[in-house]
């Protein structure tokens, strides 16, 4: 595979016709005072095509050229004066070239979708990029150099005048009382956040360039602060020794990551009152810098003075608050954290409900903000090498994880967000179904009881009644009327259910499942219970708290990566790519840490299931990694280039030391010499390289890798003459690390000369990480209608969807991750409709929202070109629809390599559209190859297999090839008989076919033996009709029923639907959403 197809659009690659050679403003600007007075406005300075340069005056009425030069000034009109309304009237008369190219430009600008052009959210970089001509162009040249100039005003972050610790915080208290000013809200948030990280991201690069001064230049390198824009800037380092106690380095730097998940987890609360700074964490030339706004005041008074909750200097000294306590306790509930206490080193005694470590800032703006949140969630004790505790009690053995993870090199490891609301969900359900267990058992046991005192009484009753008459001398024969027939017996009473519920309750159910009380379940953990800090909780509070965080951890490894092992083993789940693994991993609550343990689990059967493959292939690139950011962090920039392309070269293992011009250690660079300059005498001057990286050989930094992949995934790397083996290929591999450590490359064809050299590298782009703010309403509104869509109500689902996505276009705009799965689904609803053209549409537009906020090589993009794909092949453009899914196969190619389970469904896609052209030929070779790749994953006696062997025996029987159709179907046969017996009517209709097949060959042996003229018809009655088609090319790609098939519940549907309604009328009227959660 190489780049002959490039991954990107084709218009990034076509050269862009020019208008002019140049045009900037003119060195003359700004016009002074008398020419102000007679309305110029500013000069142009234009270079037209012909070579020829012209200025131009703009005045309110236009545009005209003026008799001024280089070294004259002279702004009246020329003698031949060329004048317009418009700048382009006036080029157009000054050349002839630029009026035959505007028109081409225009025509241009035409074809291409506006998605094309509309700027992303937040800025984007891609890994490879074609190398373009770099033209002179002034105007670029102010753009990219005034902003970002270093004089004294702008390294003081004098340059803006925009606080944007208060417009963040500002939009957080705009009104949301109805739905027009929640939108307003939103939308200002999210603007005012995607305009921070942008300037952000300028900011931690011009840090690590050297462009902006420290504020404190006479401490270490480590240590130093930066202000620039109003944001401030610190290293990813420990500095003055804040975090020896937790790791060091290690620990400050696992801080920052886990402040931002803190940050973001609390602004998706959004409690009222309780504020967090805005923070971006930007990975850059092996340097982690963060980004934060400034409190109001915090600068002009001492960090000291400023803590009224929580501790800065390690439990020394605590400090609480009942302001911040109160506005804490709306948001404990949700986080599940418990209010616990902590003696500090002083011996004051502190009832807190975060871990000592969050400090509580009041600003001089009298906002309450919280920060330093990187102990937000519960500790991972496997993590932490803490020891189980016999907490069931008895003799029971301690429990043993079965998917343990290396202690960390740091003692602020935590769980996930994800695992702990999991398991929170898990205990519930739990919870209440003991007590559905005990509730029933004893109303059985109340009414046994009820029942036997009625019937005692009734026998009382009775008896006594006959004891009466028979000492009554009544000779009437008249009997007195039994009380027992009088009233009817007491049954069991709503009093004796809640009789019941009072007396589970009270018996301590909940406690048993985690709760903090006795009475209703209120599952929290405490952050501190593994700190040093002291506690003056009772030892039964403690061993609780104690219990409930191994618990944690035992669920995470014996409930959640099982079963995420089992999905893999069976390749239920099926990640195309390292990154797709991350987030799937990420969305169950498992932290990477624990890759190393699913890595091993998949090891068994590596040659069976391309998910080793993956898995592996995320640790070697994770190692990696972090041995990047060693090898880069002290290179000088001019040596940036030749280092990156040789840490590349040594990844790979195609390079080793050799000596230069000077003798000195150096990589080669693609077998040509480096740029060398000669002075008068001749002598050449070559560049010296850095003692640091030219040492580096492919087996020092293949062997940083295994270490580090040992110690922080306690996985060991396979190894084969020194040097990892790399579980993909040599683009899919250079792919992962490329996008992991922030390397661009030029794009051209790699399979012939797979040996960077520094003309290769064409950047270096940060990693950036920041708080992602939605739009709370939209974001609900689409969950509804995923879960309305799974329980198969399509018209109430389509009309959330459709609500949810107008409202995110007015919060985000066109381009936005949740625009785009929106898209997805309405496409998807749309084709289950049987509104194919509605389905295309909506699902072009989720492709190329996908190609410019995710990427043209994500897993999402892919997916987007496989559905679009299949719903214009039921659009009737089968030629589209082939085009698309060669593009899919492709870019799957491209990130994994050819011997992934999805290409065998690309290749099913592809054979049954060509199936659909009549090209049989062609059909047969992709189902094939699905076929093979099947047998490799399945074995041969599945299903899979069998149906594939189908395929390929219809499209066999299209080239009337029978005898050999009749080989794949007999084989097919003989799998469903086993599977599913004789009788079944999938094992039927092979049969069938396969006596179909048998007659066809029999008649075109006899012809081929009697040579008679009479052709005889070689067409299979059975061949597969369109509608069949479509039906297996849904299932294959997961939608699990054609349009013709879909027929709304409408009884069932009239339920749900007066249910949303409510709802939506509820968000409109009432601005509420709450009662979405």
């Amino acid at each position: 595979i190489h780049f002959a197809h490039p991954p990107s659009p084709k218009q990034w690659y076509q050269r862009r016709v020019r208008g002019v050679s140049s045009i900037g403003y003119s060195g003359w600007n700004p016009p002074p005072g008398n020419r102000r007075m007679l309305g110029d406005l500013f000069y142009l300075t234009v270079t037209t095509l012909e070579g020829n340069t012209v200025h131009i005056t703009a005045v309110p009425s236009g545009f005209y050229v003026n008799k001024t030069t280089d070294k004259k000034f002279d702004p009246t009109p020329a003698e031949i004066s060329c004048k317009g309304y418009t700048l382009v009237d006036t080029l157009k008369q000054v050349s002839s070239n630029f009026n035959k190219n505007f028109a081409i430009i225009q025509k241009q600008s035409l074809k291409r979708n506006p998605y094309e052009v509309i700027p992303v959210p937040y800025p984007t970089f891609t890994w490879c990029k074609p190398e373009t001509e770099h033209t002179y162009d002034t105007l670029r040249a102010e753009e990219a150099y005034v902003p970002n100039s270093t004089s004294d005003e702008m390294s003081l972050g004098m340059m803006s005048s925009r606080d944007w610790n208060e417009e963040l915080q500002s939009a957080r208290e705009l009104p949301q009382t109805n739905v027009h000013e929640k939108i307003v809200r939103d939308r200002t948030i999210f603007r005012v956040t995607c305009d921070f990280v942008a300037m952000a991201i300028k900011g931690a690069q011009a840090v690590v360039d050297g462009n902006i001064p420290p504020l404190n230049a006479a401490d270490d390198k480590k240590s130093r602060m930066f202000l620039w824009n109003n944001i401030f800037f610190s290293l990813g380092f420990d500095m003055k020794d804040h975090y020896g106690a937790f790791g060091g380095d290690a620990a400050a730097y696992a801080a920052i990551a886990g402040d931002l998940r803190g940050i973001s987890l609390y602004q998706s609360l959004d409690t009222e009152g309780l504020h967090t700074l805005g923070t971006v964490i930007v990975d850059y030339r092996g340097y982690r810098v963060v980004g934060q706004s400034i409190i109001s005041g915090i600068l002009s008074r001492d960090q000291e003075q400023s803590i009224i909750y929580g501790s800065i200097d390690n439990g020394k000294t605590i400090n609480s608050s009942d302001k911040f306590g109160k506005v804490l306790q709306s948001s404990s509930k949700k986080l599940h954290l418990k209010e616990h206490s902590v003696i500090g080193g002083d011996g004051s005694q502190h009832q807190l409900i975060t871990s000592y470590d969050c400090k509580g800032i009041i600003g001089n703006d009298g906002r309450h903000y919280l920060i330093d949140l990187f102990r937000s969630f519960a500790p991972d004790i496997f993590a932490l090498g803490v020891p189980l505790d016999n907490y069931r009690g008895g003799e029971e053995e301690l429990p043993k994880p079965m998917f343990p993870c290396p202690q960390a090199a740091h003692k602020l490891a935590t769980l996930r967000a994800e695992l702990i609301e999991a398991f929170a969900c898990y205990r519930y359900v739990l919870f209440t179904q003991n007590m559905s267990a005990k509730f029933i058992k004893a109303k059985g046991e109340r009414e046994t009881k009820l029942k036997e005192i009625e019937e005692s009484k009734e026998k009382e009753e009775v008896k006594e009644i006959k004891d009466k008459d028979n000492e009554s001398d009544n000779d009437s024969g008249c009997s007195v009327e039994s009380p027992v027939t009088a009233q009817s017996p007491k049954s069991f009473t709503e009093s004796d259910a809640k009789e019941i519920l009072e007396e589970i309750k009270s018996s301590g159910t909940a406690r048993q499942f985690g709760s903090v009380t006795d009475t209703e379940f209120d599952m929290r953990y405490n952050p501190d219970i593994y700190t040093n800090i002291g506690s003056n909780d009772n030892e039964n509070d403690i061993k609780h708290d104690r219990q409930i965080v191994q618990e944690m951890a035992m669920f995470l490894s014996d409930s959640v990566i099982v079963k995420f092992v089992y999905e893999l083993k069976t390749m239920t789940q099926r990640p195309l790519d390292a990154i797709h693994l991350s987030d799937l991993m990420h969305g169950r609550g498992i932290n990477m840490r624990y890759l190393g343990g699913i890595t091993k689990a998949l090891e068994d059967n590596q040659e069976k299931n391309h998910n080793y493959a993956v898995c592996l292939s995320a640790v070697i690139t994770r190692a990696a990694k972090q041995a990047f950011k060693k090898y880069i962090i002290d290179i000088p920039s001019q040596q940036l280039g030749a280092a990156v392309a040789h840490f590349l070269n040594c990844y790979h293992g195609t390079v080793e030391r050799q000596k230069n011009a000077s003798g000195e250690n150096s990589p080669p660079t693609n077998g040509t010499q480096s740029k060398k300059k000669k002075n008068k005498k001749g002598k050449v001057f070559v560049r010296e390289p850095s003692s640091t990286w030219s040492t580096s050989t492919a087996q020092s930094i293949h062997s940083s890798i295994c270490e580090i992949a040992l110690s922080k995934f306690g996985y060991t790397l396979p190894v084969d003459a020194g040097q990892v083996v790399m579980p993909l290929g040599f683009l899919p591999m250079t792919r992962l690390i490329c996008r992991a450590v922030g390397i661009q490359l030029t794009l051209r064809d790699y399979s012939e000369n797979r040996h960077f050299s520094e003309s290769d590298v064409m950047n270096v782009f940060p990693i950036v990480k920041h708080s992602n703010p939605r739009a709370r309403d939209a974001s609900k509104l689409k969950d509804l209608a995923e879960d309305r869509l799974g329980n198969g109500y399509l018209g109430e689902s389509h009309e959330l969807i459709t609500d949810a996505l107008n409202t995110m276009l007015q919060v985000y705009g066109p381009l936005h991750a949740d625009i785009e799965s929106s898209h997805k689904h309405l496409a998807h609803i749309s084709y289950l409709f049987g509104r194919i053209g509605q389905a295309v549409s909506h699902q072009k537009q989720g492709l190329l929202a996908s190609e410019r906020v995710l990427g043209i090589d994500h897993y999402e993009t892919i997916y987007c070109y496989v559905y679009l794909a299949l719903f214009s092949h039921n659009l009737a453009q089968t030629s589209i629809a082939l085009r698309l899914m060669y593009r899919a196969k492709y870019l799957l190619q491209l990130i994994f390599g050819p011997d992934h389970l999805e290409q065998a469904a690309f290749d099913i896609n592809i054979g049954l559209m060509l199936h659909t052209k009549g090209d049989s030929k062609n059909s047969q070779k992709f189902l094939e190859s699905a076929l093979k790749l099947h047998k490799k994953f399945h074995g041969t006696g599945s299903v899979q297999v069998a149906m594939c062997n189908i395929l390929v025996a219809r499209a066999l029987a299209g080239n009337a090839d029978f005898r050999e159709a009749m080989k794949y179907q007999k084989h097919a046969f003989e799998v469903y008989s086993e599977k599913y017996g004789e009788d079944d009517k999938r094992t039927k209709d092979c049969q069938a076919f396969l006596s179909k097949l048998t007659q066809k060959a029999v008649e075109l042996q006899k012809w081929l033996q009697n040579k008679e003229k009479v052709v005889p018809n070689m067409v299979v009655n059975e061949a597969l009709p369109d509608s069949t088609i479509s039906e297996m090319l849904a299932t294959v790609n997961g939608i699990p029923a054609t349009p013709s098939k879909i027929k709304p519940n409408v009884t069932k549907e009239v339920d749900v639907k007066k249910e949303a309604d409510e709802k939506l009328e509820e968000i409109k009227q009432q601005g509420d959403t709450e009662d979405l959660d």
